[in-house]
């Protein structure tokens, strides 16, 4: 059998892995729990696997949340995982394995993988945006992914989307306000539901179905994601901006979201759903270790 690379994809309530050859085929993937984001148990569980696959693996790629140093695999703020801030993680991991690792930031691991196999592959300026429980955001530019100063840019999250009376605070962020989870927190208000008894999908359907109250917060939520979008186009003029996340399986996601953009600045900004789904973390996370320790011409056109 051919050599492979196991690819970890790290999320606060489940972590995939894969393993993928040189040409980003997959060809075996699983799922399987964080225990909520615990730091021992995604490390021991990444331990087992290297075990298992000791004979069949050449190395180890991992998509992380965070605010992540590529090039030594440091973790300052590890996001959905508390417990990987500041940590040597790559370090930490390959001395556990006694494997080559690389540690990339999970949404970055996105645009590599759009930029390697997926609909970026003949761009050179674009920018990811996933949407979720809450924002985030990768930029390539000038035909590399752009990491910034401190190795945090992309975090469309951050970006205030209103000035009310309280201040400048994360309940006005885009994280907040243009997230499904915003959109589930605004509903449940609304409806007087506990946030864990509604989904994005209960939200939705009673959209469809004409309910006042969903059809209220489902126009806030387009409009908030509207102005997240027109101002990351407005900033770098990107080829396009690829949407990522679970609200993407929705039919006319993109529809509805254009038709905000072209009310607010009488065109559409040039946008389109990511083609890697689920796996463009394991696929991102291998694109990245290919990149950094074997073929520098990986995205050269």
């Amino acid at each position: 059998m051919e050599n492979m690379y196991l690819a970890i994809d790290i999320g606060g309530t489940m972590m995939k892995w894969g393993l993928i050859n040189k040409q980003g085929t997959i060809i075996k993937k699983e799922l399987i729990s964080s225990n909520n984001g615990d730091a021992d148990t995604i490390l021991s569980s990444i331990d087992s696997l290297a075990a298992t696959y000791h004979e069949q693996i050449t190395a180890i790629a991992i998509s992380a949340p965070g605010f992540i140093n590529p090039d030594s695999g440091y973790i300052q703020m590890g996001g959905a995982v508390i417990g990987f801030n500041d940590t040597h993680l790559k370090a930490l991991i390959e001395q556990r394995t006694s494997l080559p690792v690389t540690v990339e930031n999970d949404v970055n691991c996105v645009a590599l993988a759009e930029k390697w196999l997926g609909k970026a592959n003949e761009l050179t300026d674009f920018a990811c945006l996933t949407v979720g429980t809450g924002i985030g955001g990768a930029l390539f530019l000038n035909n590399q992914l752009y990491h910034g100063r401190s190795f945090r840019s992309g975090e469309f999250g951050f970006m205030i989307s209103a000035n009310k009376e309280d201040g400048l605070s994360l309940t006005n962020s885009m994280s907040r306000q243009a997230s499904v989870k915003g959109l589930r927190m605004n509903y449940a208000q609304l409806t007087e539901q506990p946030v864990d008894k509604v989904t994005g999908e209960d939200v939705f359907s009673a959209y469809d179905e004409g309910d006042e109250r969903a059809l209220y917060v489902v126009d806030h939520f387009y409009t908030q994601l509207a102005n997240c979008v027109i101002n990351v186009a407005s900033v770098i003029d990107p080829q396009k901006i690829l949407i990522g996340g679970g609200i993407t399986r929705r039919p006319t996601f993109l529809d509805e979201l254009n038709e905000k953009l072209t009310e607010f600045i009488g065109f559409p900004v040039p946008t389109d759903i990511c083609y890697f789904k689920n796996d463009a973390g394991l696929i991102g996370a291998v694109a990245n270790y290919r990149l950094r320790t074997e073929s520098s011409e990986l995205f050269k056109q």
